[in-house]
């Protein structure tokens, strides 16, 4: 019974610091994934942004007595809230006619940089709206 004891003791010594190893080599993957789920959710928010912007934009510029002018500074302004950094890349503001039908169509484009892949695209929101003086 001494010896079964005894190799019980050996078996366990062997292990010893197999958990702080495991811990190591799990450590920069968790924190790779952390940072990663913290870049998605701040695209995902730039996204968010651009796309009210288009929509607030296309809606102002739509209105009756406003024009694409207006429209542009609406875009600008919803841009601003988001901090003086967020500046787009550039603003569209078309008019098209479909169907007996004039629609205010804004493309806001902005350079989105991703510092975890070392990377740079553009993001674009868009939204349409009819134009009231159509109707």
């Amino acid at each position: 019974m001494h010896s079964e004891v005894s190799r019980n003791r050996n078996e366990l010594a062997s292990e010893t610091g197999s958990g702080i190893v495991g811990f190591v080599l799990v450590t920069p993957l968790v924190v790779a994934i952390f940072i990663a789920i913290g870049q998605i959710a701040m695209l995902v928010a730039d996204k968010s942004v651009l796309n009210s912007a288009a929509v607030i934009g296309a809606r102002t510029a739509s209105a009756a007595d406003a024009s694409n002018a207006d429209g542009r500074n609406a875009v600008l302004k919803v841009l601003s809230s988001r901090g003086a950094g967020f500046s787009p890349e550039t603003i569209v503001i078309t008019q098209v006619r479909n169907q007996g039908l004039t629609y205010i169509s804004v493309a806001v484009t902005r350079k989105v940089s991703v510092p975890l892949l070392d990377r740079e695209f553009l993001m674009t929101g868009r939204a349409r709206a009819i134009d009231e003086a159509s109707l």
